[in-house]
């Protein structure tokens, strides 16, 4: 994935891309991007986010999810050199060795439009 696209979907996230920092508060987001396919100037992802908190319940890890979702479903986000649109998809808790840590995933649904270059 081009660096131009990464950072316009840290700045339209608020996540971090691939890994946070080590010192990073909880909770926080992490999110990747899978390419799936291209048909003419349309790039289909599987963009991940990893809400990932430390916490005794799920809960504030799940209402953290829940922003994202209302952040990026059905969400048109035009750059300079983007059309990103995204639909939310499967969602689900993940279990970690380590009890206290919580981790909520979401597999959204992503079209990237690259604008043709003047």
């Amino acid at each position: 994935m081009k660096s131009e696209l990464k950072k316009e979907l840290e700045q339209l996230t608020g996540a971090y891309y691939e890994q946070a920092p080590q010192e990073a508060p909880y909770p926080y987001a992490v999110l990747s991007a899978r390419r799936t396919g291209e048909i003419d100037r349309k790039q289909a992802y599987i963009l991940e986010v990893n809400v990932w908190d430390q916490h005794q319940f799920y809960s504030r890890a799940e209402n953290y999810m829940d922003e994202m979702e209302r952040k990026l479903h059905r969400c048109n986000c035009l750059t300079d050199r983007y059309l990103i649109r995204i639909f939310r998809g499967p969602r689900q808790t993940v279990e970690d060795p380590d009890r206290d840590i919580k981790r909520v995933r979401e597999q959204f649904e992503m079209h990237v439009y690259e604008r043709e270059e003047e």
